[in-house]
């Protein structure tokens, strides 16, 4: 003997959002309004709710649906399920934005001065619900703050290699010779600089643990250029102002060089030198980047 099994619908998502609108609106015209769908939409997912409840849930008279005892047993029972489904939204369109919680950014101070507030004003622009927190730090301070998820996103211009962080190219950039203006003839100002022409000059130094320290220290050593170098620092950017008061001559990436444009108190020459640096963001390899994270690393490589 076989049993018949009767196989029921089941009241879906989209039936509870139909029967809500219309008990709100009164009709189905307002439910199809709130729902951004057509009217047509909303009587045939009324039908198909009411299929699967098993009874009526509006009465048709005179052209309004009048809601039955069981409907009204089942917004009762529906309200909190209503407020928790708009919640769910309103976070769903927040998180899309990247509204939620603040984009939280690490920059080495080049980047963090000359590059990063340029990609912010324009993500403030495009995504003006977005909130972020940037901070200025140091490449290996800025690897312990993702591995202990205390930022989204890092940006250096120091290639780091670590199993757990993600390193993407944003885009390469030049190294540059700044020195005070008149410091150079005008014709020279775009004939690459040779490291001899840096003997006996004043030189602002990098750090030699700095990433771009260590390339220009080896490639003064190979050349055999013996510059006066009295004064060492740790930032491009500090080396910059050294420059602008007349100290001497420095070697620095090209965003640092010629940001911002039209700066007159100081004169800029290509560098005679085959390395160059790249402008990269470090994520978490385990911690995907948020889309407002994303969103900003395609505007890092437009302004770039």
């Amino acid at each position: 003997m076989r049993l018949g099994v009767t196989r029921r619908k089941q009241v879906r998502l989209r039936h509870i959002e139909v029967f809500s609108a219309i008990m709100l609106t009164g009709s189905t015209n307002g439910a199809a309004k709130i729902l951004n769908i057509s009217q047509p939409a909303v009587s045939k997912i009324l039908q198909h709710a009411e299929q699967s409840v098993g009874f009526p849930l509006f009465l048709r008279s005179k052209g309004k649906l009048v809601p039955t005892q069981e409907a009204l047993q089942l917004q009762r029972e529906l309200t909190p399920f209503d407020e928790q489904l708009r919640r769910i939204r309103r976070l769903a369109t927040s998180l899309s934005r990247g509204s939620v919680q603040p984009l939280r950014i690490a920059a080495t101070p080049a980047l963090a001065h000359h590059l990063l507030p340029q990609a912010v004003a324009r993500w403030c622009r495009a995504f003006p619900q977005s909130r972020c927190e940037l901070s200025v730090a140091h490449t290996r301070e800025i690897e312990q703050a993702l591995l202990l998820n205390e930022i989204e996103i890092g940006l250096t211009m120091r290639p780091v290699s670590h199993p757990n962080l993600v390193l993407t190219e944003l885009r390469s950039c030049g190294l540059c010779a700044i020195a005070p203006a008149g410091w150079w003839p005008d014709k020279l100002l775009k004939r690459p600089l040779r490291a001899e022409e840096l003997t006996d000059q004043p030189l602002i130094t990098i750090d030699a643990d700095d990433y771009l320290g260590g390339i220009l220290s080896d490639w003064l050593e190979d050349a055999g250029a013996t510059p006066k170098s009295a004064i060492s620092v740790q930032t491009y950017t500090l080396a910059k102002s050294l420059v602008q008061a007349n100290v001497g001559v420095a070697l620095v990436d090209s965003l640092t060089a010629n940001y911002p444009a039209g700066v007159t108190d100081i004169q800029v020459r290509p560098v005679e030198i085959a390395s160059s640096l790249n402008v990269y963001a470090l994520t978490q390899h385990e911690r995907p980047p948020p889309r407002a994270a994303e969103r900003l690393m395609k505007l890092l490589r437009e302004v770039c």
